[in-house]
């Protein structure tokens, strides 16, 4: 089976390639590059969500071949793009995927006041950045890595912050299971429950010890946890 990982803000198909050598060799791990970064860095960024998902859904339902049973993993801005992408491959009639993986974000619809972050002057921009964590403070201390990248988050960035929720009638008709770091206080804060408003089948949250990058922080803990649960899928 395949398990398509989308990248969070900034990201990009690089950082699940670590875990491939972690996963058993029945699940197969494809990292989805995002426009404008890795070897899609000619192309333009994304304007806005929809034009995102319509991308991503383009790029599973071109790689899938018929009877593949696969599942889908998001992380931060990832979570919400994938949670999109189901519905728009739900809307095209795609075979479905199997499982649903949102990992290091609030629910969707709980959207308590915008934000756009993405507008502020490059200092003030970082320090929002940098509040998540991770390896990007020492990365943007080089002036070359700092000129490559900083576009990417903003446009990254913009695409989060204006965003608009449509409330769903239909319900996601595989299993769901939200992943978050046991201290990522970016998301601690709000009721990750809330994502079992749209969950058709079995729901779950599962905590990962690390902080929102635990992703990266914690690959062996991450990686058993997603490899338990999808083992629970099929078997």
């Amino acid at each position: 089976m395949k398990l398509y990982c989308i990248p969070y803000s900034g990201g990009s198909a690089e950082i699940y390639l670590k875990w491939k050598k972690l996963f058993p060799e029945n699940i197969s791990i494809i990292p989805v590059e995002l426009a404008g970064r890795g070897k899609r860095m000619k192309e333009l960024f994304y304007e806005s969500c929809e034009e995102a998902v319509k991308d991503l859904a383009d790029v599973i339902e071109d790689d899938m071949k018929e009877g593949e049973k696969y599942a889908i993993l998001g992380h931060s801005m990832g979570s919400l793009l994938a949670f999109e992408t189901y519905y728009e491959l739900l809307r095209r009639g795609c075979c479905m995927p199997v499982h649903m993986f949102m990992s290091g974000r609030k629910a969707p619809q709980n959207i308590q006041k915008k934000t756009a972050f993405y507008l502020l002057p490059e200092e003030e921009f970082l320090k929002v950045v940098f509040a998540y964590g991770g390896s990007t403070p020492a990365a943007m201390e080089n002036a070359t890595l700092r000129k490559l990248f900083l576009p990417i988050l903003r446009a990254d960035f913009k695409i989060a912050e204006i965003y608009e929720y449509i409330p769903r009638t239909e319900k996601i008709m595989c299993p769901v299971t939200i992943l978050n770091g046991t201290k990522d206080y970016s998301v601690l804060e709000y009721d990750l429950s809330e994502w079992s408003e749209f969950a058709g089948s079995d729901f779950c949250i599962k905590q990962v010890e690390g902080g929102h990058f635990f992703i990266m922080e914690n690959m062996e803990d991450t990686v058993a946890v997603i490899t338990e649960v999808l083992e629970k899928t099929f078997y």
